[in-house]
Parts: structure tokens; sequence; C-alpha cells
């Protein structure tokens, strides 16, 4: 996929009005049961088209949207969710540690259903009033044995990822509130 192309399908991405996105989550919690996550949907951009395996899929298109934000929609890696003592509680065992500061806690991001633990990218969020709720909905999903699909919007980065022959660009996504997350299946859950 050309930067250009993916540069196009990143743009625009911001909700700039509250009313559509309340329509398009209430929405979505019939239509993402039958599309999944790996189809673009109102606007978001499947995380398969930025990500393979946790890394970016075109570095140079990825590069150029750094700092941009983004509407993504994936999966939860269940096992790599990370945060205080207060998210540890929540999450007993599947607790994978502490987040990387403590005024936030994270989560990684899958393009597919079936990658693997750690095929994923970071998603970081602030430790707000809706973190423990989206635990809850995550850990009650690990526990059945079942994917959470999210719908994400957040600023877009990058970093060098060495690897034994070279390196790939690694990816992170930041949300500036947990109210920029949510269940595709929220719906469905209540």
């Amino acid at each position: 996929m050309s930067a250009k192309r993916l540069l196009g399908r990143l743009r625009g991405r911001v909700d700039s009005v509250s009313l559509i996105a309340v329509v398009v989550v209430i929405a979505l919690g019939t239509v993402l049961p039958l599309f999944g996550c790996a189809k673009r949907i109102h606007g978001y951009l499947p995380a398969l088209e930025i990500s393979h395996g946790g890394f970016a899929r075109d570095e140079q298109a990825v590069r150029e949207a750094i700092g941009h934000v983004v509407k993504v929609l994936g999966f939860v890696d269940h096992g790599n969710l990370y945060g205080n003592a207060d998210v540890r509680a929540i999450l007993g065992d599947w607790w994978s540690g502490e987040a990387p500061s403590a005024t936030t806690w994270r989560f990684n991001l899958k393009s597919r259903a079936t990658d693997r633990a750690g095929e994923s990218f970071a998603v970081l969020a602030p430790n707000d009033a809706g973190r423990d709720r989206l635990l809850r909905v995550f850990l009650a999903d690990a526990v059945a044995g079942r994917q959470t699909c999210v719908l994400l919007r957040g600023r877009l980065f990058a970093f060098e990822a060495p690897m034994n022959l070279g390196s790939r660009v690694g990816l992170r996504l930041e949300v500036a509130s947990s109210e920029d997350i949510s269940v595709a299946e929220d719906a469905g859950r209540r």
C-alpha cells in the first residue's frame, strides 16, 4: 500500500461531532457482530491495514502518519494487559505487569483474532473513570475465551524496533481518554 493511500485513509478520522459518535457506537452493536474487526466500519480503519504482527505493515506510510489522530479497530490482546495495583486487583491472573507510567494503563491491539499473544501493538490510556469498566469487559471475554473487538481513536506513534537482522517499525497508539475506546459489542453485553 502506498504512503499516499494510507495517509488518505488516516486523514479525517477525527470525530468532530459527538452525536455522530454515539449513533455509530449504537449502530456498531448490531453491525460489527456480522462483519467483525477486519472490515472498515464507520470510518474506523482495521488494524490489519496498518499492522502485521504488531509492526508497521507499510513503514513509510506509518512514518508519515506519526502524530496524527486515527480511528482504528482491532482485537484486544488478552495476554498483554498492564496497569497499577488497582488494575492488578481487577485482572488477577490476567494482569501482565506494570504500565509504562503511574498515570496510564495499557493493553495491546491485535490485527486479527487469530494473532497470538504478543503479535500486537501497545495502546496507552490514562487512568480515568472509564478504565475499570473496560478492564472488566476485557477480563470477562478473556475468561470466556471470546475475542474483544474494540474501536479506538488516538494519536499514532512509531519507533525503531531492533531485530536480529535489522530493525522494524513498531507502533503505539495513545488515546486521550478511556472514552476513546469502545467495545464493539457493548450493546450485546448489557
